[in-house]
């Protein structure tokens, strides 16, 4: 895995957009691209790269992209759960082939 970058920033600023062109770029090019998050679900995900012009449906049926989502439902924001949540994403990280990873 190459650098890591931080993208940060308010409420509807474009970070998942930009996030979105990067990991499609990415694709584009031939490079594998693992997500995590808790965000959105798979359908809407899909739609709303669609809607900025970026057509990644093929791309998860080529298992170019794939998404991880951790299981957060009763998460407690404390020190212990978000070590733990830390530990399995930085593990999914290393054991992954993906060539970019989008957390």
């Amino acid at each position: 895995m190459g650098s890591p970058v931080l993208v940060e920033d308010g409420n509807a600023r474009g970070k998942s957009v930009l996030t979105r062109q990067i990991m499609y770029g990415a694709m584009k090019q031939g490079r594998s691209v693992n997500l995590f998050t808790t965000g959105s679900t798979t359908g809407s995900f899909i739609r709303h790269c669609g809607s900025i012009s970026l057509a990644v449906s093929h791309y998860f049926a080529a298992a170019y992209l794939k998404e991880f989502r951790p299981d957060v439902v009763g998460f407690k924001w404390n020190k212990a759960e978000i070590e733990n949540i830390l530990r399995h994403l930085i593990a999914g990280i290393r054991h992954s082939t993906a060539q970019v990873a989008i957390i």
